[in-house]
């Protein structure tokens, strides 16, 4: 019976190394005299807490990325595009027709996010000599196109103009006869920041008006000369004003 048991045993050992032998070799880094030695240590895959970390690295980084480019994007545009939640507001003065005694004053507003309007009001009530003299009563209502945020830099605008004037010049006396001289004009303005609420304001205006006027003698009770009607075409405004935001 052992005999028996013997030789089915050493029939059954070639089979199992046959085997071993077709089984498919494990992929390592480790060299092949290391895999022949019993108990070589195979090296170790890295764990997979260490790439899901590395993962998590990576989408946290992308993420601030863009985070970082949205932020950056919103401020570009809030810096590019005038705030209008608090809309400008001005009143200033001509100090070019005050030097002339003619009075003046200006109040100007915003109403969209590059735009202003203004209402200047003029006037002058006395004479500078007795035959030398301009009265005059003026607005000159408009809206302006500022191509930064408004109140600063440059702007062009275009405004109405209306005049009611009594004007002596040596010999002789004009007025307004039956309504105001009419005009439109386009102009240019330049405001330069001053300091705190304080901007220096340079503008011109060119454009058309239309008047009908009266020629008396320039005496008192002066007799009428004649009426006539006048078209103008030049300058409408030239302005040096001092500007306080409010």
């Amino acid at each position: 019976m052992k005999k028996l048991l013997i030789l089915l045993l050493a029939m059954a050992l070639p089979s199992v190394a046959a085997l071993q032998a077709q089984a498919p070799r494990i992929r390592t880094s480790a060299t092949p005299a290391q895999t022949a030695v019993k108990g070589a240590e195979v090296p170790k895959a890295p764990k997979a807490a260490n790439a899901s970390k590395a993962a998590k690295a990576g989408k946290t980084a992308d993420a601030t990325a863009v985070k970082g480019k949205k932020k950056g994007g919103k401020k570009a545009q809030a810096v590019a595009t005038p705030s209008f939640d608090r809309p400008y507001m001005a009143i200033k003065t001509n100090v070019a027709y005050d030097a002339l005694a003619v009075l003046n004053l200006t109040y100007e507003c915003q109403f969209a996010s590059h735009f202003t309007a203004e209402i200047p009001v003029m006037w002058s009530l006395w004479d500078w000599k007795e035959d030398r003299g301009v009265r005059t009563v003026a607005i000159q209502p408009g809206v302006k196109y500022w191509f930064g945020t408004p109140g600063s830099g440059h702007a062009i605008g275009a405004d109405f103009d209306l005049a009611w004037y009594n004007v002596k010049w040596d010999d002789d006396r004009y007025q307004s006869a039956s309504r105001p001289a009419m005009g439109v004009s386009i102009n240019y303005a330049y405001s330069l920041n001053l300091g705190k609420n304080w901007k220096a304001e340079f503008s011109l205006g060119v454009g058309y008006i239309n008047t009908r006027y009266n020629t008396y003698y320039n005496i008192t009770d002066g007799a009428l000369i004649d009426t006539r009607t006048k078209n103008y075409f030049g300058p409408t405004r030239v302005g040096i004003s001092l500007v306080y935001s409010l």
